[in-house]
């Protein structure tokens, strides 16, 4: 039986693996510096959105630290994740320029360059002003973005690829000067059993167990969004005390800056 590569759309079939995918990603550390940065900005308490939640990763270290959150997602896929792994926390299917929830938030944040998922700065502009809705007065939006700098050089040769527990994922990037977006094909195989017998990484399968894979492709657009334009879109959308930084010590963010963090405070 011939190794099946299926096509999908963007987080659907990767919302099955994301989680191994992701095991070394420091979301309490993030957890951590977006509550310290919301502080400086006159946050002191109040419910929470995780914008773009996915499988609830970000999610969880503030409902661990005690904080009233919820999460929302455009991924069916992804939330039926979160809502297996979180069930005491709202979840909510939504996209960024449209949601509407019934309650607003003292926090709204977004990490893991979730927002460069909007691809043009009018979609941007729609994305802020709900957001802007769905803050209390005096509340703080705090989020991380790719740069321009950052999707150029996105990975060394263009491509990632390695092991993830028992998923073989070999991920692959170009990017379009003349559109400014980057695009990434991400391919991923599952094996049974391959976390017992792993290859280094980078490493390939031997051809003799191509029958046990399970694959699947997904093709994801990005655009970066330097600091300039943020301040630009952020303080046309009503936003105050925009400041663009870097993680982890929130000092200004370097013209060079491969990803950075805003944070602004709706008026």
């Amino acid at each position: 039986m011939a190794s099946r590569l299926r096509p999908a759309a963007p987080y659907t079939d990767l919302a099955g693996v994301y989680d191994r995918l992701m095991a070394d990603i420091e979301y309490d550390d993030w957890a951590v510096f977006i509550l310290r940065t919301a502080a400086r900005r006159g946050f002191t308490g109040g419910a929470l959105l995780d914008l773009g939640c996915g499988t609830g990763n970000a999610t969880l270290p503030m409902w661990e630290l005690g904080y009233e959150v919820e999460g929302l997602d455009a991924s069916e896929a992804m939330l039926a994740v979160a809502r297996r792994k979180l069930p005491g926390i709202a979840f909510h299917h939504g996209t960024f320029e449209e949601f509407s929830l019934p309650r607003r938030f003292g926090l709204v944040y977004s990490v893991f360059d979730a927002l460069n998922n909007l691809l043009d700065e009018a979609a941007f502009s729609r994305c802020l002003a709900r957001v802007r809705e769905h803050l209390l007065p005096g509340g703080v939006f705090v989020f991380d973005v790719n740069t321009p700098v950052g999707l150029r050089e996105l990975w060394y040769g263009g491509v990632s690829e390695g092991w993830a527990d028992d998923v073989y994922y070999r991920w692959t990037h170009t990017y379009d000067e003349a559109t400014g977006l980057a695009t990434v094909e991400a391919y991923c195989d599952t094996v049974a059993g391959a976390a017992d017998d792993e290859p280094a990484s980078g490493a390939a399968r031997p051809e003799a167990e191509a029958e046990l894979l399970r694959g699947f492709t997904e093709v994801h657009q990005e655009r970066g969004y330097a600091g300039p334009d943020l301040v630009r879109l952020l303080s046309a959308a009503g936003f105050q005390d925009v400041a663009i930084i870097e993680y982890p010590d929130g000092e200004a963010a370097s013209p060079d800056a491969e990803r950075v963090w805003a944070v602004a405070v709706s008026p």
